[in-house]
């Protein structure tokens, strides 16, 4: 039963982990992305 239970909560790390790493993959593409500032924002 140990070794079982032992396994299931490996594979639940696992998905866990790359779950996460999609997540923070699909961040860091959005942070890199700026948008041009208006002109009328833009200081003279």
């Amino acid at each position: 039963m140990k070794k079982l239970n032992k396994k299931f909560l490996a594979l639940i790390a696992t998905i866990t982990t790359l779950m996460a790493t999609t997540v923070a993959t699909s961040a860091c593409t959005w942070y890199f992305y700026q948008p041009e500032e208006p002109k009328c924002l833009s200081e003279e």
